[in-house]
């Protein structure tokens, strides 16, 4: 027998259901039409006014128009930064530059460990402290020479070498390992090691004072000032040059410094001098107001006229 269906009024076998409709996707199509032609009355849950509403409706989340229309203009999708404490937009990243390069979990280092102010958090202030932070911590590792270990003991941090990490975030340059190693001998807090290749030996100076010596060369020398009583010291300063070689800045160590003239002294063989490299320390012993002198082969020579 042939049917026809109420839903969508095509010919069918009435095969599915009661013979009403054609398959399962008519028959919830149908009830679906006619759920939602069916009206019911319910009350305004803002101003109590009688409204109609779907059959299906929540009566306790109905409105009437007037008062949805007041509703969407009283509520607004904003959110208040927790970072600099602007208000944007929800689902819009606060429009201040500083907030898009830190994240709030970051903050809690700073706080736990450097002093950083917490309630500076979610005001415009918090630029500043974020600044005063990184500007004491900078001073301490460039203008005071502190490495990331002594700095990481001051504030109790975890580890010098995870301190590389807050730098990072603090924007704080990093030392090269050679920039750190010129900045250690400079300071004396590195020794150079007393067992080297071609290490002469330890020598009592005439006054009585323990110094290394690292050739024969050096060993004569210090023989004649101990004869003539002169003081002096061994490798005993640390003086930051530039070579022009190389275009980057190295530390000199030089051999002997005589106390009483401030005169530096270097000890070389032809073996072992580098005219340019030379020059380029004579210029900064110069450059600090030292006397120089090159000993070279015993014998005292003027580097500018090599």
């Amino acid at each position: 027998m042939v049917r026809i269906c109420e839903n969508c009024g095509k010919e069918h076998d009435g095969s599915y259901g009661t013979g009403r409709f054609c398959c399962k996707e008519c028959a919830r199509s149908f009830s679906t039409k006619n759920s939602k032609k069916e009206l019911k009355e319910v009350k305004c849950i803002d101003c109590g006014k009688t409204i109609l509403v779907g059959k299906r409706s929540n009566p306790n989340k109905c409105r009437c128009d007037e008062c949805n229309k007041k509703l969407n203009k009283k509520t607004v999708n904003y959110l208040f930064c927790p970072i600099c404490g602007r208000k944007h937009k929800k689902g819009i990243k606060c429009e201040n530059e500083f907030c898009n390069k830190h994240h709030i979990n970051q903050f809690n280092n700073l706080i736990k460990y450097f002093g950083f102010n917490k309630d500076k958090l979610g005001t415009a202030e918090v630029e500043y402290e974020f600044l005063r932070i990184r500007e004491k911590i900078y001073n301490l590792y460039w203008n005071n020479h502190l490495n990331t270990s002594e700095i990481a003991k001051i504030y109790n941090y975890p580890g010098g070498s995870n301190l590389i990490k807050i730098f990072k975030y603090l924007n704080i340059p990093i030392k090269t390992y050679k920039e750190s190693n010129i900045e250690s001998y400079l300071l004396g807090k590195t020794k150079i090691s007393n067992v080297k290749k071609y290490s002469f030996g330890w020598h009592t100076t005439w006054d009585n004072k323990e110094v290394f010596l690292r050739s024969s060369y050096e060993n004569d020398y210090a023989n004649e000032l101990d004869e003539n009583k002169i003081k002096y010291e061994v490798e005993s300063l640390r003086i930051k040059y530039f070579n022009t070689k190389l275009n980057e800045y190295h530390c000199a160590i030089p051999d002997f410094y005589l106390l009483e003239t401030n005169t530096i002294v270097e000890i070389k063989s032809n073996w072992t001098l580098d005219i340019q490299e030379m020059k380029d320390k004579v210029k900064a012993y110069k450059d600090l107001g030292y006397n120089f002198k090159l000993i070279l082969e015993h014998k005292e020579i003027d580097i500018e006229k090599i």
